[in-house]
């Protein structure tokens, strides 16, 4: 994986917006429970564009996801919506931009 620019962090314990901005989602980190949930990425905030479905397993503990190349771009913000906040602890966004 290769960018131009240093990749940033920022944390969400609920549904919201991870960034503010044009982004590229570089990967994420999910503390997930021991029930299955999902994180839904979107583009536009909570009605926008799909961008990525993430499904978590219905097993506890710490799981990486890596975007390969440039990732996925968002070109207004980037809006995480958990399925049930007792499916996901926290996720971790890794982003450019």
């Amino acid at each position: 994986m290769s960018f131009a620019s240093d990749i940033q962090a920022t944390t969400l314990t609920d549904t919201g917006t991870a960034v503010a901005r044009r982004s590229r989602l570089a990967g994420v980190n999910v503390i997930a429970t021991s029930t299955a949930g999902t994180l839904t990425f979107r583009d536009g905030g909570a009605t926008g564009t799909v961008k990525l479905t993430y499904n978590t397993p219905a097993s506890a503990g710490a799981y990486d996801l890596l975007i390969p190349d440039n990732g996925i771009v968002f070109e207004t913000n980037m809006h995480v919506t958990f399925s049930d906040n007792t499916n996901v602890t926290s996720v971790v966004v890794l982003y450019v931009g």
